[in-house]
């Protein structure tokens, strides 16, 4: 793991910031595993390169945190709120006159010269246009090559659960599935509550 992101993991530790977690430490090192891997060539190996990592888990147990320490010692990375990240593509989208795809590409080929790997916070899908766009934006961050962290509390399968036309969004499930590391971040303990109960003390 890149020194630099676990002396400043440990550095949160020494200073009581956060609780030392196993399990973050461990997911921190498989994300920089996986993000290396995803730079080498491998001619004949069978090692799997993935264009990103989805790591789910429930509220409060880090996963923002950890990822947001990641991507801080990536050049080339950016981090988006999924919700903030949509508004804008909805913007961008809604002020060309071009056709609709061919403006998405424009989009994503314009964030790709920005940037080579992108952090998306808390990924979930609640309504149908969202839910139909989503595996376009996808591909488009794989053929432009760009590594994708995302953060969601819902496993992918869990992804637009009941939505409208929710069929026409299956295939962009199977597309994480394939494409992505899922990880699991399990709860030890809701930090979010912690910090909450220290506050009120206060």
């Amino acid at each position: 793991m890149n020194d630099t992101v676990e002396q400043r993991y440990n550095n949160y530790v020494k200073n009581n910031l956060i609780t030392h977690d196993k399990k973050q430490v461990e997911l921190l090192k498989t994300i920089n595993r996986v993000w290396q891997q995803s730079k080498k060539i491998y001619f004949f190996s069978k090692i799997k390169k993935y264009q990103g990592i989805y790591v789910h888990g429930s509220v409060g147990i880090g996963k923002t945190f950890i990822l947001n320490l990641f991507i801080q010692h990536i050049k080339g990375g950016k981090k988006y709120h999924f919700n903030h990240f949509m508004i804008n593509l909805h913007a961008f989208i809604h002020n060309n006159n071009k056709k609709k795809d061919s403006v998405l590409e424009s989009y994503i080929k314009g964030i790709a010269k920005k940037y080579n790997v992108i952090f998306i916070d808390e990924l979930h899908i609640f309504n149908i246009v969202d839910a139909l766009l989503i595996k376009k934006i996808f591909i488009l961050f794989q053929k432009y090559k760009i590594f994708i962290l995302i953060s969601s509390n819902f496993i992918p399968n869990g992804l637009y659960k009941d939505g409208l036309q929710r069929n026409d969004f299956l295939p962009f499930i199977e597309f994480i599935e394939k494409n992505f590391k899922v990880l699991h971040l399990k709860k030890i303990q809701d930090y979010r509550r912690i910090m909450l109960n220290q506050s009120k003390t206060y």
